[in-house]
Formats: structure tokens, C-alpha cells, sequence
């Protein structure tokens, strides 16, 4: 009886595992896909990367996107592979650790991928405004990234479950693009607090579609105001106080910011360790930013500025500290 009776609680172990899993319901129309699972241990910090290729024959315009992540999941990213190389052979297989899937892949181009959905929550569902909708190509290269940091006591498996929901046929009219905007430029003081307050300003006209926030654990708030080009304020866009789950502001109707005009942005933190705390890609070092969409008036413009990292889609930008 006793090779029965292992066997039996091997086969209750592996259901136990597999009902861990978390379940998202496939979406009627568009497609749903899946990271590879990957151990944290205790107290680790581990960022994940995967290369999948996406399913779609056509061009697809996602309207609403679909994430469900472990809980504590620090953040969550769908990276667009944006170089020419489509040799498939030249991609990682499985899960490679790198700091915004960074140095992975094809590297035939000063940067090689754009932030399609990302900066996310264990959690997410949105869906854009009616006529916006981001261009996914037909089997578009992307990289799932997770982060997370397991403060338990046990090792965690992680898990990543996410829906592309197109729009429907002919009702799109301009492709949102993310953009990433913030300072590095802060120290939080061993048990101290801090603030720091930067200015972004457009380098062309945008119309902006979302705004959102990102910090790390010691993040207390992020204020984010509009401004004109001289830098005088135009009103609050979004009062950000849970590092966790930021608030995000969505147009109706996308907001125009003519060039010059942009966002003044002050991020707070508390720190209860016994050590200063920097800018940091980590989820034990801090950061301050802006996020959202936007799309140009031209579909096919590549929009930068100063500050800004080289791209073939999306911003991401880095400001001084104001004085």
C-alpha cells in the first residue's frame, strides 16, 4: 500500500500546482498568452525575461489589454522588439534575468525595443478610448518581464497571464505610443523622508491619452501637474499616493500638449531603513516617474528630445531636478 498511498500525494501534489496557477479568461475576440513560471527565493529580487512571438497573422490594433500576475508582483512589461532581425535562432528559449530585458536579443540597432504594455501591477485591465489603439505587428517579437521581490520566507513561483483584445474593424484612428518620463536625480535619507520635483517639457506637439505613475515601496506620492511652456501651472492631472497600485488618469477625449507644454511632477518618499536610498533598478532602490500614451498627429513619426533614450517608438525620457 505505501507505493500507492506516495503515489497518490504525488498526484495531490501536482494538482495543488497546477491549480496555483492563475486563471484570466480567454477573451472572445484577440488572443491570450502566458510567461514562463520562474522561483524567487526568499528575500531575492529576480527580473524575468521571456521571448514569445505573438500569434497574430495580421496587423492587430489592441484596444484593451488583460494582466494577471502573482501578487507582490513589483512590475510587469510586454517589450516590443523593434530591429530588423527576425531570425528567430538569434532569441533566447526560457527565461534569461536581465534589468528591462536589457542585452538580450538581437542588439542591431542603438535601441531595440519599446515598452508596448508596461510598468504594470500584478493586476491590470484597461481598454484605450474609442479611435486609439496600439499597432501590434503580425507575429510580433515581445519580451514578457516580470519583477519581483519575494519578502516571505518560502521560495515564490511566479506566474504571468495576459490578453491582447483587439478593436474592432475600421474604428481606429491614431496608434498610442507609452512614453516614460522622470528624474533620476533624488537620495532618500536613512530614516528620513524626501521629495524631489522635475519638469518635462514636449519637444513637439502630442495629444496624450493616459497618465499614470511609478515608484518603488518607499514611495509615499507622486503629484503630477500640467504646465505651459514657461512653466506655469495649467492644473493637477493626477495625485498618485500608493506606490503599489498608482491611479491612472484617462482621457475621454486625448488631451492636446502643444510643444513646450508638459508636466511638473514632485515624487515623496518615507525610508525606515538604516540606509540612503537612490535611483536604483531594483525594487530595494527607488524611482520617479511619469507614465502613459500618447500618439503624435503623424502615425509614422518617431518623436524625441533632450533627455530622451534613441527610439522607433514611444518616449523615454530623463530630467534634472528642478532648482
Amino acid at each position: 500500500m505505501r507505493p500507492l498511498l506516495l503515489a497518490l500525494i504525488y498526484l495531490s501534489i501536482g494538482a495543488v500546482a497546477s491549480a496555483g496557477r492563475l486563471h484570466l479568461h480567454k477573451p472572445a475576440r484577440g488572443f491570450q498568452m502566458r510567461m514562463e513560471s520562474f522561483v524567487v527565493s526568499p528575500s531575492g529580487d529576480r527580473e524575468g525575461c521571456e521571448h514569445l512571438v505573438t500569434p497574430n497573422s495580421k496587423p492587430m490594433d489592441v484596444a484593451a489589454f488583460e494582466l494577471k500576475a502573482t501578487p507582490g508582483t513589483h512590475h510587469f512589461v510586454v517589450w516590443n522588439y523593434l530591429g530588423q532581425d527576425q531570425n528567430l535562432g538569434d532569441f533566447w528559449n526560457g527565461i534569461a534575468y536581465s534589468t528591462g530585458c536589457i542585452g538580450l536579443g538581437p542588439q542591431d540597432g542603438p535601441v531595440t525595443t519599446a515598452n508596448l504594455f508596461g510598468m504594470l501591477s500584478g493586476r491590470s485591465r484597461f481598454h484605450f478610448p474609442p479611435g486609439v489603439a496600439v499597432r501590434l505587428q503580425p507575429h510580433a517579437n515581445v519580451y514578457a518581464n516580470l519583477h519581483y521581490h519575494n519578502y516571505g520566507d518560502t521560495p515564490v513561483d511566479t506566474d504571468a497571464v495576459f490578453n491582447f483584445i483587439p478593436a474592432r474593424k475600421g474604428t481606429v484612428k491614431h496608434h498610442a505610443q507609452a512614453f516614460t518620463v522622470g528624474t533620476l536625480q533624488f537620495e532618500v535619507p536613512a530614516n528620513g523622508s524626501a521629495s524631489v520635483t522635475g519638469e518635462w517639457h514636449a519637444p513637439t506637439d502630442l495629444n496624450i491619452v493616459s497618465v499614470s505613475t511609478h515608484q518603488h515601496r518607499r514611495g509615499t506620492d507622486v503629484l503630477v501637474h500640467r504646465i505651459d511652456s514657461a512653466g506655469n501651472d495649467m492644473g493637477e492631472v493626477i495625485d498618485s499616493p500608493n506606490w503599489e497600485h498608482p491611479g491612472v488618469h484617462w482621457f475621454t477625449q486625448a488631451t492636446r500638449l502643444q510643444a513646450g507644454e508638459g508636466f511638473r511632477f514632485t515624487c515623496s518618499w518615507q525610508n525606515p531603513d538604516n540606509h540612503p536610498v537612490r535611483f536604483g533598478a531594483t525594487s530595494e532602490d527607488e524611482m520617479c516617474f511619469v507614465t502613459g500614451y500618447f500618439y503624435p498627429d503623424d502615425d509614422a513619426a518617431t518623436v524625441t528630445g533632450p533627455g530622451c533614450l534613441p527610439q522607433g517608438a514611444g518616449l523615454e525620457c530623463f530630467v534634472p531636478k528642478a532648482p
